[in-house]
This record gives structure tokens, C-alpha cells and sequence, in this order.
């Protein structure tokens, strides 16, 4: 049976609702903890596209945005499909994003009335995209299933979800972030190399002997908390480790410049003062190809595992501690308090003229016990749904701080139709405090009027 979308109470075109989506979405990617090969790059192709198995009732066809080893292990996993079953092919089509992270290929598709079955998005841009009836409800199919909030995690749950209804299926989970610090350097400097800082009071404490300078530049850190990942994805992970809270769910408003959020901005910005200025920092050649972590002139980072594994591959006598992020009282009380799950989902687009299909391919590779073990074997990611390879994962040495990490987590970016914007406005205005052209205050009451705004506007166009 196919299931239609969900009718939006204004009636858009697709060519308007794609154009609201590049408005909206271009930084998507760059935002993103997980990293993704963008179009622009120079990289190879090879194998990031699949033809379907030869003699199949129906073919789907899956847009792709993975380069590299992501993007050959999701064509693999997609063949392990095929072999689980004999009816459906499926057709990898590579559509890597644009330099700002637009899915531009997708866009084209479905504004021309031809879409893929099966796409992928970020969980957090789920309720724009929901909400411009681009996405397929996936609910009936849940539900027909058996599916629901016992067989996810929390957080991957709560961005599945969009106003009462299911409308993609997360199937990484990133979890962001463990806390990483070299051994080698605390002991070096008089710290214990097995007493990692439990609350920002105590990272300060210990950045203190971490710090090396040459003339003004700061040759050494304990931490560069300004570069978690961009300057939004820092704010959010100091933000909620200060015990902050981005949006009111109850009232529907943008609380970017809530009490504990501004502690955090101000503490990131006195923080740069202290060591001599953002500008300052050079603990890394240019020409580095990865994480600066692995220099050894950090002392502590949150990182994701992509960066972590490539650490511990290539550096092999460096000493690493993981943990939970530190946190800081009174907003927040315990270590971890700082992460947040993000990630990535696919959904299938409301035009698919092959639903059934999609759907059961969709759920094999993000909600099946079999699929989620093909995911990690082949592509590597984290799965949500709670299956034997969660098992595996906890059990991988590499992997478990972010196993350990996943299951302390109590917190999502805000799952709001203009969350692109909020996560653009954070990069912009966060920097602007970091480098001195304004206080953490005047910096986040500008985020959160702008966004606010920009969510009354997005609601009024479609209704809501």
C-alpha cells in the first residue's frame, strides 16, 4: 500500500519549496559534525555509484552525497540488501553537495518531479523539510511494522519525530562528543595522565600548565574550545555543558541567549583572552591532514570517530585518555552533560513512485538487526536502532567512548524548520565574540532574534 504525505495547510511549488531549501539548508553539511565529501573536492568515484542486481521485480534508486570509504561501504551495504532478498534492486546514484553543503542534485530531482526513493538528510533539518512536503510520513509503515520509540535511541527518536508524525529513519548516530586528552602531555607537565578534568573549572586549571607560547603565538593548549567542530557546533556543545537550553518547546521560542548559554559564549571568549587571542593559536601546519589533535600540541579535544580512528591508526605511540566532556555548575552537574547526538537519516520523498520499495530497503539497513550490522561493517557509522551491532560497538576498543558517550547523551540541536539559519546565525555571531567584535551577549540576543523572526516567517508561508 502507498502512503501519501502529509498535506501542508499552504499550497507550495516544488519549485518554492526547493528554493526555500537552498535559502535555508546551504551550510548543512559544513555544520554537521560528520564530515561528508562535498562536490567541489577533488576525489575519486570509484565505486560510489551501484547499478541494480540484474533481474529484479522493482528497482529503487538511493541519491548518495558519501565520497571516499563512506560512500563505497554504503554501495556495499546496499548489494548485502540485495542478497537478503530477491525482489528489489538498488540503484546508487553519487550526489555529493555543493561547497555549502546544498544537496543541489537532490533539489533539481524533485523539483522536476523525478526524485530518488530513498534520500538523506540531517535529523534536525526533519521538520523544514517535513513541513515543505518534500518527505513521505513514514508512520503507517511504523507502525504496520512494529516499530516505534522502544526499538531507537532517545535522541534519534526525538528528530525521527515531527509534529506527532515519523517522517525519516536516523540510521548514524554521531555521537558528539567524547572528551580526548594526551597522556603523554599531562604527565610531561605535572598532571595525572589518568585524571582527565571533570568540570570547565578544573579544564582552565589545567590549560594553565598547558600553555606554551612562542613570542605571541601559542605554540601549545590545553583546549581550543572556539574549534569543536565550527564555531555553531562549539556553542552548542559548551552551551548545553554549561547546563543551556536552545529552544522552549512549551512556549515554541528560540532560547539562544538563555542564562547558561551566555555563560558558556563567555567563558569560550575569556577563555581566548586568557591565552593571548584566537588568532594567536598555531599548533598545526596547514598542510595537516589530520585532526590537529595529533600534532601533540593539544592537551585535551572533543573529537568525532572518524578523527579519533585516524589518530590512533597513524599515531601510534601517541597516549590517549577518553571520557565524558567536563561539565559546569550550577546549570549543569555531570560530566557528559556537553554531548549531543547528531547524524545522519534518510527518508523517502513524497513524489517516489516506488514507496513499498523504498520502505522496505529503508528499513532493512536502519532498523534490522541484519542491516544495522551491515552498516558497520561496511560503512563504519554508529546505528540507532537497538540491534546487535550497537552490541559490537560497545564492545570495539576504539569505539566504545563513543558507545559510552551515545547512552550519556541527553541532548539534541534544536529540531526546528529554520534550524539551518539558527546554525548560521550561531557560526557567524559566536565567531564575532570570539575574535572581540562583541560581547557574548550582544552576540546571542542577535542569534536569537534573528532566528526567532525567521521562524515566525517560515511558519506564517506555510501555515502553521
Amino acid at each position: 500500500m502507498t502512503h501519501r504525505p502529509r498535506d501542508t495547510p499552504t499550497t507550495l511549488s516544488r519549485r518554492n519549496a526547493l528554493l526555500a531549501l537552498g535559502g535555508l539548508g546551504a551550510g548543512t553539511m559544513l555544520l554537521d559534525a560528520c564530515t561528508v565529501t562535498r562536490g567541489t573536492a577533488p576525489i575519486s568515484t570509484a565505486g560510489l555509484a551501484k547499478n541494480p542486481a540484474s533481474g529484479r521485480k522493482t528497482t529503487i534508486n538511493m541519491f548518495s552525497l558519501w565520497g571516499g570509504p563512506t560512500g563505497q561501504g554504503l554501495a556495499a551495504l546496499a548489494k548485502q540488501y540485495e542478497q537478503s532478498q530477491s525482489e528489489i534492486g538498488v540503484r546508487i546514484t553519487y550526489a555529493p553537495a555543493t561547497g555549502i553543503g546544498v544537496q543541489q542534485k537532490l533539489q533539481v530531482a524533485i523539483a522536476s518531479g523525478d526524485p530518488p526513493d530513498v534520500a538523506q538528510i540531517v535529523p534536525y533539518e526533519t521538520p523544514q523539510w517535513a513541513a515543505l512536503g518534500i518527505m513521505t510520513d513514514l508512520t503507517p509503515y511504523l507502525k504496520r511494522d512494529g516499530l516505534g520509540q522502544k526499538d531507537f535511541i532517545k535522541p534519534a527518536w526525538h528528530d525521527m519525530n515531527y509534529q506527532g508524525k515519523i517522517w525519516q529513519l536516523q540510521w548514524d548516530a554521531d555521537p558528539n562528543f567524547p572528551f580526548f586528552w594526551n597522556k603523554d602531555l599531562f604527565e610531561k607537565h605535572g598532571l595525572d595522565p589518568d585524571k582527565p578534568p571533570q568540570t570547565i573549572d578544573e579544564v582552565d586549571e589545567y590549560s594553565k600548565k598547558l600553555l606554551k607560547k612562542s613570542g605571541p603565538n601559542i605554540t601549545q593548549i590545553g583546549l581550543i574550545p572556539w574549534q569543536t567542530y565550527g564555531f555553531a557546533n562549539s556553542m552548542f556543545t559548551w552551551g548545553f555543558a554549561f547546563g543551556g537550553k536552545f529552544w522552549d518547546p512549551d512556549k515554541q521560542r528560540v532560547t539562544a541567549d538563555s542564562e547558561y548559554v551566555v555563560k558558556a559564549l563567555e567563558w569560550m571568549v575569556r577563555y581566548a583572552k586568557t591565552v593571548g587571542g584566537a588568532n594567536r593559536v598555531s599548533v598545526a601546519p596547514p598542510s595537516l591532514q589530520l585532526n590537529p589533535f595529533a600534532t601533540g600540541n593539544i592537551g585535551m579535544a572533543p573529537m568525532v570517530a572518524t578523527d579519533y580512528k585516524n589518530i590512533k591508526a597513524a599515531m601510534k605511540n601517541m597516549h590517549i585518555g577518553a571520557g565524558l566532556i567536563p561539565y559546569q555548575a550550577p546549570g549543569a552537574d555531570h560530566p557528559g552533560q556537553g554531548a549531543w547526538v547528531g547524524g545522519w537519516a534518510a527518508f523517502i520523498p513524497a513524489q517516489s513512485k516506488r514507496k513499498d520499495a523504498a520502505w522496505d530497503f529503508l528499513k532493512w539497513m536502519s532498523a534490522t538487526e541484519a542491516g544495522t550490522a551491515a552498516e558497520w561493517k561496511n560503512v563504519g557509522l554508529v546505528p540507532t536502532y537497538f540491534g546487535g551491532a550497537l552490541e559490537t560497538v560497545k564492545k570495539d576498543p576504539v569505539m566504545n567512548p563513543f558507545y559510552t558517550t551515545l547512552f550519556a547523551t541527553e541532548n539534541v540541536r534544536p529540531n526546528i524548520p529554520v534550524a539551518d539559519f539558527f546554525a548560521q546565525s550561531l557560526e557567524t555571531e559566536v565567531s564575532k565574540a570570539i575574535f572581540g567584535e562583541k560581547s557574548a551577549l550582544a552576540a546571542l540576543r542577535t542569534v536569537n532574534s534573528d532566528t526567532q523572526r525567521e521562524l515566525d516567517r517560515f511558519k506564517r508561508e506555510v501555515g502553521q
